[in-house]
């Protein structure tokens, strides 16, 4: 599995993007702990402040799934890039890589958007773009594995649709 997995990321991170590394570090930053506040309020004043109350324990059921799982994997973070990144991004990381907390919260916010937002058409089903790019994000920046990014996504997939479930009523009303 982890030969399949490295298979996968090697052409991720040997990729040079030049300037759009710029534009690649929203996605792979604003789930993080640094800016997942500031990310939560904004999907807040959209969607309303029952969906940031709601967000955050989310977010906190996320993180309490994620980091145990991190610390019990213990797998290693990719080694130095081959390919030069103009933002340092992979140096701002220390745990463990797997799963990818960071893809487990962008998904947790996508699917809150998708199933929540007041749009139609085309429009809403760019929301489902959110979480494919932060993956994509933190294995150019070097701070994943694919497989990392894939079991975090699907982890915070899981949580919002538990929270929609438990938390539908009181967020429609």
């Amino acid at each position: 599995m982890k030969e399949l997995d490295r298979h996968a990321s090697r052409p991720i991170h040997a990729l040079s993007l030049g300037l759009l590394d710029y534009l690649l570090v929203v996605p792979g930053m604003m789930f993080g702990s640094y800016l997942m506040p500031v990310t939560l309020s904004l999907v807040g004043l959209y969607l309303g402040w029952k969906f940031t109350l709601v967000g955050l324990a989310a977010c906190l059921a996320t993180l309490a799934i994620t980091d145990p799982l991190k610390h019990w994997a213990a797998r290693p973070r990719p080694q130095p890039l081959e390919a030069p990144r103009r933002i340092p991004l992979r140096g701002l990381v220390k745990n463990p890589s797997f799963p990818s907390g960071d893809s487990a919260q962008a998904a947790m916010i996508t699917m809150m958007l998708w199933l929540n937002a007041p749009m139609e058409g085309w429009p809403r089903h760019v929301l489902l773009l959110i979480a494919p790019a932060c993956m994509f994000a933190r294995v150019y920046f070097g701070a994943h594995w694919v497989g990392d990014t894939l079991a975090g996504a699907a982890i915070g997939a899981a949580v919002w649709f538990v929270f929609q479930g438990l938390f539908g009523d009181f967020l429609a009303a």
